[in-house]
């Protein structure tokens, strides 16, 4: 950013002609260089107030007074030989550039504008120098019988909110009629609006001449302006051209004067214009980046900061359509009349009311005397009208009275039987809270009972879960037996099928139990009964073990005998039994498996004919099922005992099916 400053600063130093192709030629970006040349034009260094009179060529005017010097001009107070008149005259020095041509050529553009509010422009000149000729600003001074010069409105400031509203007001009525001619001021600020010394108006002057204009009368204008007074969408930047008679960007050029007379009374109203520099911005800076219009003083009116808000608004839609509209609310304000925005009754009438204060005055007068005076006679009809009422209400409450009193005597003894009710109702009370008690001490009672046998009954459950498990294990050890010897002895496997049906059916009946056990909680009787059924599948349960116990030795001696008949078939001595644990165990009363017994010899010498395999599958059995059986020597094959009838299998007492053949 200081590069850019100090560049600047170089090129403000080199003849004005240059500044375009300069600004060029260091800054390639279009909008920049827009910016530049605002900058430039807005930082032109001024002369001294006391130059020499500049020689115009020519006789008709006469150069008096020095009014105002600028960058490249100079406008003195000449007066106008051939039509007897004073006028102002601008004269530009330095060399002739394109920046003169455009301001002479806006100049005869400007010339068509006819209005109260407006400096006319009464002619240009292209001889050397350069000059236009304007009307002069001023007002004769009747005691002194001078003519007396006019300001600017940034040195004569206004003297009150009101007068600066007046002046906006006027300068907007101006380019409005600027713009019904197709001519925008496109710079407007309070060095180009004139005031007059004595009556105070306001004109405005210089259309385009501080910026560059149009080189041909209808063609597009350019756009530039001074940067603490520039819109935002010229600072952030618009086509180097805009076309008047395009709907659009003439729209774009009518929303930029109406910024400008929004900053214009910013200016007048606050005291400064309404983009300065700040955080290392420069105003055109801040301006392009503004998000938010410029705020007023809170000291204004609101009527007021509405109006120039909506003149200043960031976006150009957002403002007034026309200048005329603008100087139409303005000029609403000044008179108490409703504005665009005043548009509720409530704010039309307190206008009413001030614009005609007197009015007002006897009108709220009379409405208040009309108020009392109805208000008044109301209350005295309110008065006789309660008079009345509360004589009938003194009659009625009389009635009334008598007819409580007489209810109250009712009431009484209504009450006395009621309290004697009551206390008979007091007495069967307590006597039912005492037979409650008792109800409920005998139910708990039965819960505690109920809970006691609940206890008892899942004890034997468990006791017979812990026998079932044991039955089922003893159970699992016959099956293992009987799987060895399944070949030979279908009966014993069909009575394992049974125990082991037997068993599915003490399980079933265990279930069955916990069933009913989870049910006692409700029905204690119920889970009585049932604990009586579980004993009994218990006691099933053991008769069935033991029932499978027997079959375990029935099928030992059965065993045994089998291998005492091979051993003397084979013509070999009886194995001796080894002491088991069956055999060691005392045989239970009623049980229907007697010891077993040796077997004779002609039964061992015809059994040692079976071969050594019925032998060694024997001694496995008989090792599974807790029976020990001594060894059986292997037999060669092709021996004449193997040619001995083998016996059958047992009956269920032990004996032989069926006998040897002869």
């Amino acid at each position: 950013m200081k590069d850019a400053a100090d560049l600047l600063a170089t090129i403000a130093t080199m003849p004005e002609a240059q500044w375009a192709a300069l600004v060029q030629a260091r800054f390639p970006d279009p909008r920049v260089a827009a910016q530049a040349m605002i900058w430039l034009r807005a930082n032109r260094e001024r002369v001294d107030d006391d130059e020499s009179t500049p020689d115009l060529g020519s006789d008709r005017y006469e150069l008096g007074l020095l009014l105002d010097v600028g960058a490249t001009a100079s406008v003195w107070q000449a007066h106008d030989a051939k039509l007897g008149r004073n006028v102002a005259i601008k004269v530009f020095r330095g060399e002739r550039s394109p920046v003169i041509d455009e301001i002479l050529a806006e100049a005869r553009a400007a010339a068509e504008i006819t209005s109260d509010h407006v400096v006319r422009v009464l002619d240009v000149h292209d001889a050397d120098p350069p000059y236009i000729v304007m009307e002069l600003v001023g007002e004769w001074e009747p005691k002194r019988g001078v003519l007396a010069p006019g300001g600017s409105a940034a040195a004569l400031r206004p003297r009150s909110p009101d007068e600066a509203v007046r002046w906006v007001r006027d300068v907007a009525r101006g380019v409005h009629d600027a713009h019904l001619r197709n001519v925008f001021h496109r710079d407007l600020k309070p060095h180009n609006v004139l005031i007059t010394p004595f009556s105070r108006r306001a004109r405005i002057t210089d259309f385009g001449l501080a910026v560059g204009g149009a080189v041909e009368r209808n063609g597009p204008v350019q756009i530039a302006g001074t940067p603490g007074y520039i819109a935002p969408e010229q600072a952030a930047g618009l086509p180097a051209a805009l076309d008047p008679h395009d709907v659009d960007e003439r729209a774009m050029l009518v929303a930029l004067d109406v910024w400008g007379l929004g900053a214009l009374a910013y200016d007048l109203l606050a005291g400064r214009p309404p983009w300065q520099a700040e955080r290392g911005l420069e105003p055109w800076e801040c301006a392009a980046a503004a998000t938010e219009s410029p705020e007023l003083p809170h000291s204004l009116p609101r009527r007021l900061r509405r109006i120039i808000g909506k003149a200043l608004a960031i976006a150009g839609a957002a403002r007034y359509a026309t200048a005329a509209d603008l100087a139409d609310d303005l000029d609403a304000y000044l008179t108490r009349e409703p504005t665009s925005f005043d548009t509720s009754r409530p704010s039309r009438f307190g206008l009413w009311c001030r614009r005609n204060p007197q009015l007002t005055i006897f009108a709220g007068l009379a409405t208040i005397l009309a108020a009392i005076s109805g208000g008044t006679y109301a209350s005295i009809v309110e008065v006789r009208a309660q008079r009345n009422a509360l004589a009938l209400e003194a009659r009625q409450e009389e009635l009334d009275n008598n007819e409580l009193q007489q209810h109250s005597k009712e009431i009484r003894a209504d009450l006395a039987s009621t309290e004697r009710e009551l206390d008979a109702k007091t007495d069967e009370l307590a006597q039912v809270k005492q037979t409650l008690n008792d109800a409920n001490k005998e139910y708990k009672a039965v819960v505690a009972a109920n809970e006691r046998a609940l206890a008892d009954a899942n004890t034997a459950t468990r006791a017979l879960a812990d026998e079932l498990a044991q039955a089922h294990t003893e159970r699992d050890t016959a099956q293992f037996g009987r799987k060895l010897y399944e070949d030979f002895w279908n009966r014993a496997r069909l009575e394992s099928q049974q125990a082991d049906r037997d068993r599915d059916q003490a399980q079933h009946d265990r279930d069955g139990a916990r069933d009913e056990r989870d049910h006692a909680l409700e029905e204690r009787d119920a889970a009585v009964e049932q604990r009586t059924q579980a004993e009994q599948e218990r006691d099933r349960a053991l008769a069935d073990r033991d029932r499978a116990e027997a079959i375990r030795r029935r099928v030992e001696d059965d065993v045994a005998k089998l291998t005492a008949q091979l051993a003397g078939l084979r013509g070999l001595p009886a194995p001796v039994p080894a002491t088991t644990t069956s055999s060691t165990k005392p045989v239970k009363a009623g049980s229907a498996t007697p010891p077993p017994s040796p077997a004779p010899p002609a039964v061992q010498a015809r059994s040692a004919g079976a071969g050594s395999a019925s032998a060694v599958r024997s001694t496995g059995a008989g090792a599974g099922s807790g029976s020990a059986v001594g060894p059986v020597p292997m037999l060669a094959r092709g021996s004449a005992a193997t040619r001995s009838p083998a016996t059958a299998p047992t009956s269920d007492d032990g004996s032989d099916a069926t006998a040897p053949r002869p």
